[in-house]
């Protein structure tokens, strides 16, 4: 696993313990896609908005929040944003290796087949 991928990896993870989807325990590096496919099925996100084919989905941190980005179509994610305790604490726009990454067959899920309103 290269170091960029390992690094998704690791904010994935952080991600998934801080909403409560996993233990720090098994903050682990995991099959690529099925940790996003577990926030997606436990219900975790709220749906903002679609923009540009990419659907923002915003999921509660225990201190904060997170923006992700779905790629429903062609099945991949990012993470847009990461606020904790009123304070931007991560944003795609500071991070140069900042990209999307495969999430597995998310196309089937409720956050993908929700209606959702288009942002201008």
């Amino acid at each position: 696993m290269g170091d960029r991928q390992a690094s998704w990896a690791l904010l994935l993870n952080v991600l998934l313990t801080v909403a409560g989807l996993a233990s720090p325990a098994s903050a682990q590096p995991q099959v690529q896609g099925s940790p996003i496919r577990s926030l997606l099925e436990n219900g975790a996100g709220r749906l903002l908005w679609i923009y540009d084919g990419i659907r923002h989905v915003e999921l509660p941190l225990a201190d904060g929040k997170a923006v992700i980005g779905l790629s429903c179509e062609r099945q991949t994610w990012t993470v847009f944003s990461i606020e904790r305790g009123g304070k931007q604490v991560y944003s795609f726009r500071e991070d140069p290796a900042w990209g999307y990454q495969p999430a597995g067959p998310i196309a089937a899920s409720g956050l993908c087949t929700a209606p959702v309103r288009v942002a201008e």
